[in-house]
């Protein structure tokens, strides 16, 4: 039988699609040499050891940031014995301590979220003798403290609060440098009549030094007011309340509360529960 035009084409035709096929197949099988002899050689220079698996595991972050460690045992007691004082400066040769001038305090006003608004002016305290004229009050005339309501101010910057600038802002809040090398508030801006509430640095030893003020930093800060002592207690704690949020504001701080955790409006309504507990229980002993 002869073998037509048409024939020997479809001939031709599956021949062609053969070869196409077996040098696809061919090309396959040598791609897929390649790639294992790459990885293979890849692979053994890497280290043979056991810690080889955390390849395919995600980054290690390490956590470089501390934030300091600061309890209630390790804030100044209220009730300690008073300090020797201070030598003058002109006889150590170091800087004189910056005046406690009366600044200009305006009004000092929580946000809504952060509860209600209030000053911390001298006529917030009803007491008669609160004034420029009242005595100053020593911290070793307050008794022990039963209990202690503790805000801290954290600095976002990894530099910490400046000496200078912190100086400023507490100085603005009406603390004044005192007894124990710390800063108190008193009834009255200018420093007299009783202790409020008193500042710490959140570094051991908690204390500050007003001579090398210019090279001083600290990561924390921690106000602190104990019970039993202002005679209103309540009005007090509005007070710290505000210093530390003016604080926390002005420095780019953060406020933390005894727990270490972020101070809310609620820990701030718990705080002023505990005062009044506090309050109810002493009159229960009183009778």
């Amino acid at each position: 039988m002869e073998i037509g035009l048409r024939e020997w084409l479809i001939v031709i035709g599956i021949i062609v699609i053969a070869g196409i096929l077996f040098d696809g197949w061919r090309r396959m099988r040598g791609g897929k040499g390649k790639l294992k002899f790459r990885l293979d050689r890849n692979l053994s220079n890497l280290p043979d050891d056991d810690g080889s698996a955390e390849l395919l595991g995600p980054p290690r972050v390490l956590d470089t940031h501390k934030e300091p460690q600061l309890d209630e045992h390790d804030l100044p007691s209220m009730s300690a014995p008073v300090r020797e004082a201070r030598e003058p400066s002109s006889k150590r040769g170091k800087r004189a301590a910056p005046a406690a001038a009366e600044p200009h305090q305006g009004d000092l006003n929580l946000d809504v979220d952060e509860g209600p608004s209030f000053s911390s002016r001298d006529d917030d305290f009803p007491d008669e003798n609160v004034g420029k004229n009242a005595p100053r009050q020593s911290v070793a005339d307050q008794p022990a403290a039963e209990e202690v309501l503790v805000i801290s101010v954290i600095c976002r910057d990894a530099a910490g609060f400046k000496g200078p600038a912190l100086l400023q802002n507490i100085l603005e809040s009406g603390l004044r440098f005192g007894e124990m090398d710390i800063f108190h508030r008193h009834e009255s801006m200018a420093g007299n009549g009783e202790v409020l509430f008193s500042m710490a640095n959140a570094v051991k030893p908690g204390t500050f030094d007003l001579d090398d003020i210019d090279l001083f930093s600290t990561p924390a800060v921690s106000f602190f007011l104990g019970l039993p002592g202002p005679r209103h207690p309540k009005q007090a704690f509005d007070v710290m309340v505000a210093a530390a949020r003016k604080l926390s504001q002005e420095l780019n701080g953060e406020l933390k509360d005894d727990q270490r955790s972020v101070l809310t409006a609620q820990t701030i309504e718990h705080y002023r529960q505990r005062i009044v507990e506090f309050e109810r229980r002493a009159l229960t002993q009183k009778r």
